[in-house]
């Protein structure tokens, strides 16, 4: 037997068994004369065809255009049918004949005539087609389609640019100016133009962008960011009077330098949650901003010295005041009581609300030397107590312009009536009091006030204090002394008796203001001892109370333990308290 080449067969050499190989390695091809090699790898995937595109739908005869007042105009497009939808190119297909078999004949296709009547593809019928002169051969006339010839068509471009700006002030007045002048400034180039005007930028707003929780902004987004903030300080802050920044961590310097540097009418500035703030930057801040009168950074840390040095340069013409309490303020309120700003009208002071409670001496005596013009004073959720003063010592000046005074707190209170009487002694104008959570502070005390003219008043406990520490009688000595000017009374969660509440809301009954109606508007009475008859005869005779809160009043019946607000609903409660009392028509007329 003659030997075969090892691939000229599919069988294996005689010297190797067959059985103890599964595969054998391939000879290479040999490549014949005048052909092309055929290739050894695998063969390639067959490609996919692309999916054809659904069909065009049939265009509708109309089409709705939007205007003013969110009202829709359904305008017909049956005469320009035909030029709305311009051919495109390079899609036109060649036809397809039909498969032919063998031993048979096909007739050619042809495309079926148009028949009058059936619709085209536009969706009209053939028999409403224009003819030349626009008219439609059922003798109706076609409705106009060109967009730029109807009224209102492009009512932002036409519009002149000082009636935008006007437009765009009443919407940065309530949502600001940051992120809405931004946005409306890529509609088109006449908006862009109005959105640039610096009239818009004199009050702004800036947060920190928004990261993941326990990351660091990104180095080339921080970039971007501070190169934004550049750009809006040379090219839109030119006017700038009121600029707040809430929550930046870092590169609060460069942003105060970028002030600075172009906004010499900055007024009032603000640092909420911020870090960071430097010494040079709040100084450069003071020396290159004549006009800053209010400085607010309550919730931001930073050394105590940078304020300091900013008072020192900018004190004298500091009119508002804005601090958060802690042990490295205690030399902020000492430079504050040594004089540092004679024309301070408001001073805030508060604490974190996970803080823990700090005791703060007040120099009552010094501060009003210091501060003759101040108008609102706030010691907010602050442990504040006062010096006491030497038997020698000259009588103070007071507070003669003070209009509101804030103690309240939700913790330890110091203030007592001794405390009261310190701060208020020359104090004529007051309106607001407020000594929610001062629980030594007694209905005798408050009466020997000198204030005439107290408008709000807010005394609710909301700490939980044992009522076996509460007054149980005096609260018709707060209502009789101020009935005729009082607009807001707070008494949640004291421990008068019924017949003294019931004595001192009568008070309420007997005095009114210039207008002949009573000036009170807002009641609260929450936890109170307060009786059904007593809240009858008080809604009764104040028609113009609009928020009256009877929450967990024991005296009351179920259903009506709730807060009311709006007349109406303050009206439903009385027709319920009538319809629950016994003698109805013991109570008076109602109006």
């Amino acid at each position: 037997m003659e030997e075969e080449e090892p691939g000229s067969s599919g069988l294996l050499p005689p010297e190797v068994p067959q059985a103890s190989s599964s595969r054998r390695p391939r000879a290479p091809q040999k490549r014949k004369r005048g052909g092309k090699a055929r290739p050894t790898g695998p063969l390639p995937k067959r490609q996919k065809r692309k999916a054809r595109n659904p069909p065009r739908k049939a265009a509708p005869h109309y089409f709705v255009h939007e205007t003013d007042n969110d009202m829709l105009l359904i305008i017909s497009n049956v005469g320009e049918a035909d030029d709305r939808r311009p051919a495109r190119k390079g899609l036109k297909r060649k036809r397809k004949e039909p498969p032919r078999r063998q031993g048979r004949l096909t007739k050619q296709w042809a495309p079926a005539a148009k028949q009058p009547g059936k619709p085209l593809r536009g969706g009209a019928p053939s028999s409403a087609q224009p003819g030349p002169s626009g008219v439609l051969e059922g003798g109706c006339q076609p409705f106009p389609l060109n967009t730029a010839s109807l009224p209102g068509g492009s009512w932002g471009e036409d519009l002149p640019v000082e009636i935008l700006v006007q437009i765009f002030q009443f919407v940065v007045g309530s949502e600001g100016a940051v992120p809405f002048l931004c946005r409306v400034a890529c509609v088109c180039r006449r908006w862009y133009g109005a959105a640039s005007n610096p009239v818009l930028w004199q009050k702004v707003s800036v947060s920190c962008c928004w990261v993941t929780p326990g990351k660091e902004l990104a180095l080339a987004v921080e970039k971007k960011v501070l190169g934004t903030m550049e750009w809006l300080a040379t090219s839109r802050f030119s006017l700038l009077r009121d600029f707040a920044l809430c929550h930046w961590k870092s590169q609060v310097p460069f942003v105060l330098q970028a002030l600075a540097e172009s906004c010499s009418l900055l007024a009032s500035l603000k640092l909420s949650h911020c870090s960071g703030v430097t010494t040079e930057s709040l100084r450069a801040l003071a020396e290159s901003c004549p006009r800053l009168q209010s400085l607010n950074l309550q919730n931001s840390q930073m050394d105590s010295s940078a304020v300091l040095s900013f008072l020192e340069t900018a004190g004298s013409r500091i009119r508002h005041l804005w601090l958060t309490y802690s042990s490295r303020m205690r030399a902020i309120m000492a430079k504050l009581a040594s004089g540092c700003c004679p024309g301070l009208q408001l001073l805030e002071v508060n604490t974190e609300i996970k803080q823990s409670i700090q005791l703060f001496r007040l120099s009552v005596e010094q501060l009003q030397a210091a501060c003759p013009q101040l108008q609102v004073l706030r010691l907010l959720n602050v442990a504040c107590y006062v010096k006491p003063t030497p038997r020698s010592a000259p009588p103070s000046p007071g507070f003669p312009q003070l209009e509101e005074l804030c103690l309240a707190t939700t913790a330890l209170s110091l203030v007592d009536d001794h405390m009261l009487e310190r701060l208020l002694h020359t104090s004529n104008r007051l309106r607001v009091l407020d000594l929610r959570g001062c629980s030594c502070v007694t209905p005798k005390g408050l009466e020997l006030l000198p204030c005439p003219d107290l408008e709000r008043l807010y005394l609710g406990l909301y700490t939980g204090l044992s009522p076996l520490r509460l007054p149980i009688n005096g609260s018709p000595l707060i209502t009789c002394k101020w009935s005729h000017s009082l607009r807001e009374l707070d008494l949640a969660g004291h421990n008068f008796g019924e017949k003294d509440l019931h004595q001192a809301m009568a008070a309420f009954t007997r005095h009114e203001g210039a207008g002949g109606e009573p000036v009170l508007r807002s009641l609260n009475l929450t936890g109170t001892k307060v009786t059904l008859r007593t809240v009858s005869t008080l809604i009764a005779s104040c028609p113009s109370l609009d928020y009256l809160n009877l929450s967990s009043c024991r005296q009351l019946p179920r259903g009506t333990k709730k807060a009311y607000r709006g007349s109406h609903e303050i009206r439903q409660c009385l027709h319920q308290f009538l319809t629950s009392l016994e003698e109805p028509s013991g109570l008076g007329e109602v109006k």
